[in-house]
């Protein structure tokens, strides 16, 4: 655990400065399928996508899965070219010099295993269960001499249970319970403390927790035909508890408070068209998300469109994220799938202010 949290810290603080002022959204989960379009996960959302976001989509899976390792892999462009500048011969410190100023940030998640049926005891009910680990790492490094990183260790499984209502099953109802342990780090820190060979592994010791939380969803599907499109609204609620992580203990060492994940609040609209032009499937999303997760933050930061469009296995994407274009491909086998994705999370309070450009891999065996 120490060093998974003091790898990248070290990194950041060999790139000279301090931080200056951003808050970016703190989520456990995040796909690489969805950040292709948008980030819009709440009407569009599958298999383990649903266990951090709207638990009603659990009952639109399009097949019982057993998934083995999924791996997902993210940095900024702003990272890979620290890296690159720093691993250059006789670089030294001076190298990172073109970081100042740059959001830098990195994330490694894994899901193994998990389990979906799309069918649980009747065509009633369905369900998910999995276990999640996510390591991720972000700052924003300037002139002054500190730097106030946020890094999070995430890991805990979780269980997605929903029910199919009404005629042809046109509402869906969910809630996934959460049991998720978290240590982070957000303490300042200073070049000053690296000079003088501060032990990292000291000063990086934050705050650790057990948190046990709900989450609750529902999905309807309206007779609506506009378009020759099928229409599904999706409401959840995130972290009914408010996600503060003081339900169970804590890592030695580390007794404070891990940084929360709050209560939030998300509602959407996706079209759905199956055989439209040369495509097999075209969809169409807009979401409102992370809304309570976004404190003292502009509304704007919560605004995602998307679109996805499918022939045979292949996947194309497109999207806006909190104001930023998102775009992606995919390739979905029946025990393979692979996506890859770019997109853009803003890092200050109000959209427009620091983007963080982010590149994604993705890819699970599953049978």
């Amino acid at each position: 655990m120490k060093t998974l949290l003091s790898l990248p810290l070290i990194m950041f603080i060999a790139g000279v400065a301090q931080a200056a002022t951003y808050t970016p959204i703190v989520r456990s989960f995040h796909s690489v399928r969805t950040a292709g379009m948008g980030d819009v996960r709440y009407t569009t959302g599958l298999y383990e996508e649903n266990f951090y976001a709207n638990p009603a989509r659990v009952t639109q899976n399009p097949d019982s899965r057993f998934q083995l390792p999924k791996i997902s892999l993210e940095a900024s462009s702003n990272t890979v070219s620290a890296l690159s500048n720093l691993l250059k011969p006789g670089a030294g410190l001076a190298a990172a010099a073109d970081s100042v100023g740059k959001p830098l940030g990195a994330r490694f998640q894994l899901v193994l295993p998990a389990y979906f049926s799309k069918e649980f005891t009747n065509d009633m009910w369905a369900l998910g269960v999995g276990f999640m680990l996510s390591a991720q790492t972000s700052a924003v490094v300037s002139q002054t001499g500190t730097i106030d990183p946020l890094t999070l260790v995430n890991f805990g499984p979780a269980f997605t249970i929903g029910r199919r209502l009404l005629e042809e099953h046109r509402l869906s109802v969910g809630a996934t319970l959460h049991t998720e342990f978290r240590g982070s780090s957000n303490a300042v820190l200073s070049i000053q403390d690296f000079l003088r060979g501060t032990d990292l592994s000291k000063a990086v010791k934050g705050g650790s927790g057990m948190n046990i939380d709900f989450d609750v969803g529902t999905s309807y599907r309206p007779h609506w035909a506009l378009g020759g499109f099928e229409y599904e609204v999706g409401f959840a609620i995130n972290n009914i508890l408010n996600g503060m992580y003081k339900n169970g203990g804590k890592i030695s060492g580390w007794n404070g408070d891990p940084t929360p994940s709050n209560r939030s609040w998300n509602f959407g609209i996706s079209a759905n068209h199956k055989d439209y032009w040369v495509f097999d499937n075209v969809l169409f999303a807009l979401e409102f998300t992370d809304i309570g997760n976004n404190p003292g933050a502009s509304i704007y930061r919560t605004v995602h469109i998307g679109t996805e469009a499918r022939w045979s296995k292949l996947a194309a994407r497109f999207g806006i994220n909190q104001g930023y274009f998102t775009a992606g491909f995919g390739m979905d086998f029946h025990w393979f799938d692979l996506n890859v994705a770019t997109y853009g999370e803003e890092m200050g309070l109000n959209a427009g202010t620091l983007e963080d450009r982010r590149y994604a891999l993705e890819f699970g065996f599953q049978i």
